[in-house]
């Protein structure tokens, strides 16, 4: 359901980069746990596809949940 207040231009600025901080530390976290696992498995590791795939979902996840939080 969408907010009663109109969004401003300073808060849509702030958001933005909360977002795009919570996007890069939660698929930067995923991927990098992701990849220290496989390096612990299989020492030649995995495509960097892989890395790169989890990144994103998992990113997009937790930009779904901050934006669900803010949203209130």
């Amino acid at each position: 359901m969408p907010s009663s207040t109109p969004l401003t231009p300073a808060r849509a600025v702030v958001l933005f980069v909360v977002y795009t901080v919570v996007f890069a530390v939660g698929g930067g976290l995923a991927a990098g746990i992701m990849a220290f696992v496989f390096e612990a498995i299989a020492r030649d590791g995995y495509d960097p596809n892989v890395y790169a795939i989890t990144f994103g979902v998992t990113g997009f996840i937790a930009y779904r949940l901050a934006r669900r939080v803010a949203e209130g």
